[in-house]
């Protein structure tokens, strides 16, 4: 196994009566961005943990390069690790706080300035008290912390909390030269749309068991399954045409349209039959948002009871000709979606 790998096998973990995590198995690779991604209480910072020999597993094994966490003489120079941006005393400052981690490592106080600087603390890390740190400072302190003795594996749990639109471009840039440079970076995050633009692969978890492992263009593929997007003026003809001939049409605007049962080809084809004009016809490209929502539909652990937006906005619309297929009666479990399973998820 390669020294940079993180290999999770048959992972099992339980507080009572409550499976934290069940018999879960996947692996993070040097040379990539692995998101690792599931809902609220789904088992993330527990495997995390147990990775970091924080929590001892009640049967499996979390490995880094072939070995537990625990037997590396210098962790510090192998693994970093941010799990909890809080952990940090409020009473001091941000230099002091990592020079005695560099101390206690047999680090040089050189490389506390290197890191500050990179993570943009420079000025402020001998002037302010970690207590009056936003958020975002935090963050960024904990990521200073994580890279401090240069690791090559990289295990960060939501270091996106709390950082502004640039901060979160800076993390997006730093992550990909990371990986770049041959390390191994595992980052969970529940902000889809970032991780869309920073991880080459993905896992997802939902209720401590595996939902998907693949890479992140595989993934989109298999969700955005046959459905075409349409513009058109004439809404309700176009919906009369395709649905007669066996589509099911869903509104998504005003004069916009999303199309299954029929490939563009086809669709094109009907519609220029009834002189129904049409614009903007493409296939539909989900996004990991819409990829993971459907994933972890039946997975989520806290689900709020209020109104909410729909989750897929391409639900058929009220009065369409075309409808879709009834939800299954009953939880619809997943299996687990791997890299070489590119064709739609049924």
């Amino acid at each position: 196994m390669d020294e940079l790998t993180i290999a999770v096998r048959d992972l099992r973990k339980r507080y009572g009566g409550t499976a934290a995590v069940d018999g879960l198995s996947f692996t993070a690779e040097p040379g990539k961005v692995t998101g690792f991604v599931g809902p609220n209480g789904a088992g993330k910072s527990t495997t995390m943990r147990m990775m970091l020999g924080l929590d001892a597993p009640d049967g499996g094994s979390a490995l880094i390069g072939g070995r537990p966490y625990r037997e590396f003489d210098e962790p510090l120079r192998v693994v970093g690790a941010l799990l909890d941006a809080e952990a940090v005393h409020p009473g001091r400052r941000a230099r002091a706080h990592l020079l005695w981690q560099a101390r206690y490592n047999g680090l040089p106080a050189r490389r506390v300035d290197e890191v500050l600087e990179l993570v943009g603390l420079g000025g402020a890390a001998g002037r302010k008290r970690v207590g009056g740190y936003s958020l975002g400072m935090r963050q960024r302190l904990g990521i200073a912390g994580a890279l401090l003795g240069d690791p090559k594996v990289l295990i960060l749990d939501e270091p996106v909390n709390g950082l502004d639109p640039e901060g979160i471009r800076w993390i997006r840039g730093l992550l990909r030269s990371l990986a770049a440079e041959g390390r191994t970076v595992l980052v969970s995050s529940h902000l889809m749309g970032e991780l869309e633009d920073t991880a080459d692969h993905v896992v997802v978890i939902g209720r401590g068991r595996l939902l998907a492992d693949t890479d992140v263009p595989s993934l989109l593929a298999a969700a955005s399954d046959d459905r075409v997007m349409l513009r058109t003026s004439r809404r309700s003809e176009a919906m009369t045409v395709l649905a007669a001939a066996g589509a099911t049409v869903c509104v998504l605007g005003a004069d916009s349209l999303t199309v299954s049962g029929l490939s563009a080809e086809n669709v094109a084809v009907e519609l220029g039959a009834h002189g129904v004009p049409f614009d903007g016809l493409a296939r539909h490209r989900a996004s990991l948002e819409e990829a993971y929502l459907d994933l972890t539909r039946e997975a989520a652990e806290f689900r709020a009871s209020g109104p909410a937006a729909p989750e897929d906005p391409a639900a058929p619309a009220s009065g369409a000709s075309g409808s879709a297929a009834p939800p299954p009666e009953g939880p619809a479990p997943h299996a687990p979606v791997r890299a070489d399973e590119t064709g739609p998820r049924r």
